[in-house]
């Protein structure tokens, strides 16, 4: 995208095939900036650190203590859960590209109280990013199938702020102000900004998204069962935020566009969310 070029940002919203919502993030973060991120974004190169993604995402620090210290410490720079983890969002093709243009640092995150022997898939996760650090993520590496969520769910939320919405200020798209406060469908013990709200419902559709082609990747059995499980609960927050964003949110005309790209893509995952979990078998030795 370059110059003046006209932005269809009825397309910015879901995931596309031709990575032209991703293609406009890079854009848009590479050529502007805002208060919470004054020089404009450029991709690092790993170097000399390991490497992720087919070598687009370095796995280095970015500050000497980790991200919600001291509940949480810095996490090996080598684990097999990182790779399988990567594996499982390959199965998804469009968000491993996406991944590999909008993200540059993976920092991964452990427990002192959490032993390398507890790690297991189901045990969940923890992941974060901020306004100011655009193509970074953090997340723990305690479970592969958490981990590859935290992956998207992050990416999402650097989309987002690449876009111009951060999680409590707007750019464009969103007109609501900040001390306008709302139900998020993640955060329960506080009202937040209708930005954050959107950050919230469009961070977990793309672990819904993700959820959804592993179910249909993955062959009947225990894994399987899980991720029916993380889809179900998924869903319902989808459902509810969705629901809070079209009730009350304001927009410019470029973010009256983005929207409408958004619900349809909400709607079409909740379609297939549902079916599936009303289509699935559970085997007798799976409980």
């Amino acid at each position: 995208m370059r110059g003046t070029m006209m932005i269809d940002w009825s397309r910015a919203a879901a995931p596309q095939d031709d990575l032209y919502d991703a293609l406009l993030a890079c854009h848009l973060a590479s050529t502007t900036t805002n208060a919470q991120r004054p020089e404009p974004f450029v991709h690092r190169v790993a170097g000399n650190a390991p490497h992720i993604f087919d070598g687009a995402v370095a796995v280095r620090y970015v500050q000497a203590t980790a991200p919600g210290a001291p509940v949480f410490s810095n996490g090996p720079l080598e684990h097999a859960n990182i790779h399988a983890a990567v594996d499982y969002v390959r199965r998804w093709p469009v968000a491993f590209e996406q991944m590999r243009m909008l993200i540059d640092t993976f920092h991964p995150l452990a427990r002192p109280d959490v032993a390398e022997s507890e790690y297991r898939e189901g045990y969940g996760s923890y992941s974060g990013s901020t306004d100011d650090r655009l193509g970074t993520l953090f997340a723990t590496v305690f479970d592969p199938i958490g981990l590859a969520q935290a992956f998207v769910h992050e990416m999402g939320h650097n989309k987002l702020r690449a876009l111009g919405v951060n999680l409590e200020s707007a750019d464009r798209l969103i007109l609501n102000p900040p001390d306008e406060l709302y139900v998020s469908p993640v955060i329960k013990d506080r009202l937040r900004p209708m930005t954050a709200v959107l950050h919230a419902e469009y961070s977990f559709a793309y672990i819904t998204a993700l959820d959804i082609v592993l179910i249909e990747t993955e062959p009947e059995g225990v894994r399987r069962q899980l991720l029916f499980r993380l889809l179900a609960r998924n869903l319902a927050r989808i459902e509810e935020g969705i629901e809070e964003i079209r009730r009350h949110i304001r927009v410019d005309p470029q973010g009256e566009a983005f929207v409408a790209g958004l619900y349809a893509w909400i709607e079409e995952l909740i379609g297939r969310g549902r079916h599936l979990l009303e289509a699935r078998t559970i085997p007798a030795d799976v409980h």
